[in-house]
Formats: C-alpha cells, structure tokens, sequence
C-alpha cells in the first residue's frame, strides 16, 4: 500500500516549489548551518513534483554524511523556522513507524 503525497501539496507547479525554498533559504541563511542546508537540499530533491518527500532517517544519512542526531537537529530546526512541516507516518499493515512526510510550506511575505 502506498500513500499518495499530492494531497498534502501545498503547490502547484514545480516553479513555485523552488521559488518557495529559495525565498526560506535566503531569509533564513543566518540561522541555518550547512547541515541544515542538506537536510533541506534533500527534501526539495525528493519533493521536487509537488513540494511533498516521503523519507526515512537513512536516506537523509545517505545522502547529507551527517549522523542521525544531526539530521533530527535540522529537521526540528526546519519546522520551527516554518520551513517545512513533518507529518509521522505509522504503516498501515504492521502498525509501525514508516517514513515521515515532509511538506514544504509556502513562503509567507510576513
């Protein structure tokens, strides 16, 4: 069983997705470390057709080199900047934990 990430898009063109990590790059810059800089680079990587990755602690592993407390640190920071949003994921069939979904927010003017 898959689920589908469309419906917790936020987006509707690849263009406003980049525009979105661009602009919360840009005005974050000063409170984000490289690290956390990956972990967001992998996000928009795997959310790159509607802005919604779904992905476990490994993958961001695999893909920063960074430890997995590291990875959390730029996940809990990420959500608290209002740059993405993490929604737990429990597997249907076993009753466990899967990979969360990722969301990319929106950039707000404000």
């Amino acid at each position: 069983m898959t689920i589908c990430l469309q419906h917790y898009s936020k987006f509707t063109t690849t263009e406003e997705i980049d525009t979105a990590a661009s602009l919360h790059a840009s005005r974050h810059a000063k409170a984000l470390t490289t690290s956390d800089s990956k972990v967001l680079d992998v996000i928009r990587h795997h959310a790159v057709d509607n802005g919604v990755a779904q992905l476990n602690y490994k993958t961001f592993q695999d893909e920063t080199g960074k430890s997995n407390a590291t990875v959390r640190r730029g996940i809990r920071k990420l959500v608290k900047l209002g740059i993405i949003k993490k929604v737990h994921f429990i597997q249907p069939v076993v009753m466990g934990l899967g990979a969360n979904i990722y969301i990319l927010l929106p950039f707000d003017e404000n």
